[in-house]
């Protein structure tokens, strides 16, 4: 029997996250990139070099930490199933000093402690959280996130990457296309497999006696990936063409006022980014919801799955994402929380029997 989730965030809820976030992370983020600029400028003005662009990634760093501590608990403990919500019991100040500890101990080793501290995060919201009064624990550990980022990067820049470059070097321009498209391959291909087995980590929860892992074989999800990003990135090269031509026309109409010509291609390229990462989305969070699955315990075992209208979610979803970029934002906490709505409440859970095979 299929067992649906809910959810019961409001825009109205999220909203005062939304407004803090807009004031603390997004205005010092703008600075920070004004910072970087001077920064890295061949000329240096005559009051030196930027001085402000380190405490402005410090301080945006512990911000955006912060902002997913509220969101992550607003939409946790917004989700029921069968009408039992979430309980997130969470220690702020903990919270803060492993975040501090971890961006200093994760400088310091030039990014070696990060796979810990990822798995510090993970612990502290899984272990925080319950339902119907039995904790989630969560089983990654940190030195195997390590090997994975390590030996992804390792694999296709080191290898790969100096291999290829070496060989093909004298046979082919650095400036040529075919030699930029070959970087950009090997690219794609590191984070599309940096994304699926950190991914594929992450969904290591225990609850009760139940292991909850992804049943994916690694070439089968990231061809399933890969498609989906070179579907989206190629329909993306296609609308930023169309919406390039409709910019010049209206660019080139002396009565149509600047300010209406900017908002034209804000909202324009707003679309375009939005129109088919949305079903890429929907398609892959289909998939690894139907690949989430538990071990057997008593001869039963918990899966999920997503059985919600594709293009009409995509139609949804789009429309969300267009009202946000024509309110300039404004509208993003009631976007956020439809979303999420939608695709939480056409997500169903089943404790199937599963009868023994016969050796």
């Amino acid at each position: 029997m299929k067992n649906y989730l809910n959810f019961t965030l409001k825009g109205s809820h999220f909203l005062p996250v939304w407004v803090a976030f807009f004031f603390l992370f997004l205005l010092p983020f703008y600075r920070m990139l004004g910072e970087f600029d001077e920064l890295i400028a061949s000329e240096i003005s005559a009051g030196g070099p930027s001085k402000l662009f380190f405490p402005y990634l410090a301080f945006v760093s512990v911000m955006a930490f912060i902002f997913i501590f509220f969101i992550a608990k607003l939409v946790l403990q917004s989700i029921k199933f069968k009408g039992i919500r979430m309980h997130c019991d969470y220690n702020a100040l903990l919270y803060l000093r492993m975040i501090l500890t971890g961006l200093f101990l994760s400088f310091i080793t030039i990014g070696i402690y990060v796979p810990w501290f990822v798995r510090n995060l993970n612990r502290f919201f899984v272990h925080g959280t319950s339902y119907n009064l039995n904790k989630f624990s969560f089983k990654g550990e940190g030195g195997k996130l390590f090997w994975i980022m390590t030996l992804t990067i390792l694999i296709s820049f080191l290898l790969v990457g100096i291999v290829l470059f070496s060989i093909l070097k004298q046979s082919i321009d650095i400036q040529s296309p075919g030699y930029i498209w070959i970087y950009q391959v090997i690219v794609i291909a590191t984070l599309v497999s940096i994304l699926y087995l950190t991914f594929h980590w992450m969904v290591n929860i225990q609850y009760k006696e139940y292991l909850i892992r992804l049943d994916t074989e690694f070439f089968h999800a990231v061809a399933r990936i890969a498609i989906e990003l070179v579907m989206a990135i190629i329909l993306v090269f296609l609308f930023q063409w169309l919406t390039s031509v409709s910019v010049m026309l209206i660019w080139d109409a002396e009565s149509f006022p600047a300010a209406g010509k900017i908002t034209i291609e804000i909202i324009l390229a707003v679309t375009t980014l939005s129109i088919y990462f949305a079903m890429a989305f929907i398609r892959i969070y289909r998939y690894f919801a139907e690949h989430t699955k538990s071990n057997i315990v008593d001869g039963k075992q918990i899966t999920m799955g997503y059985d919600g209208d594709q293009l009409e979610d995509f139609k949804f979803m789009w429309k969300q994402i267009l009202l946000t970029a024509i309110t300039f934002g404004i509208y993003y906490p009631w976007a956020f929380s439809r979303i999420v709505g939608r695709m939480l409440t056409q997500t169903y859970i089943t404790l199937n029997q599963v009868t023994p095979t016969a050796k």
